[in-house]
């Protein structure tokens, strides 16, 4: 039988092979085929590789986890920016991007950082619990005003 429109046996295997290799990396990836995304740079507000927003100022009493120390807490809009109460009138502030390759971590239990994308695991103080990842989350500067509640992150 002689088909001049036909798939020849090996043209249809290398491009079954080459679909399901596809198929594969899709399901592998965070949708970056380059391999590394860009390091985490700037201050609140900036994602991956951007150069940052401006500084974020909350109200302390809008967020309650932050009555208690130790708690971390999502504290912008965009849940990149995590505060935690570290004394009375003391508070840290962490980027919530992966160092490992710049996911945006999870918030687990108000007491540590997970990365959904490779399984990295940081402290509420920013260090590396479990990697992949080997260096600690961005810390930001923060500044407290008791008077008006203000915690104002850059």
């Amino acid at each position: 039988m002689s088909c001049e429109d036909c798939l020849s046996r090996r043209k249809f295997l290398a491009s079954a092979a080459g679909a399901a290799g596809l198929v594969v990396l899709a399901g592998c990836g965070d949708g970056v085929v380059s391999g590394v995304a860009p390091r985490i740079t700037g201050g609140p507000g900036g994602g991956p590789g951007g150069g940052g927003g401006g500084p974020i100022s909350i109200k302390v009493g809008d967020f309650p986890g932050l009555a208690f120390n130790g708690v971390l807490v999502a504290v912008d809009a965009g849940g990149t920016v995590a505060a935690v109460r570290t004394g009375a009138n003391t508070f840290n502030a962490f980027s919530m991007y992966c160092t490992h390759q710049g996911c945006t971590t999870d918030i687990v239990q108000g007491s540590k950082f997970v990365c959904p994308c490779h399984g990295s695991e940081f402290s509420n103080s920013g260090n590396v619990l479990q990697g992949p990842a080997t260096l600690k989350l961005t810390q930001f500067t923060t500044s407290y005003d008791s008077a008006s509640d203000q915690l104002t992150i850059s």
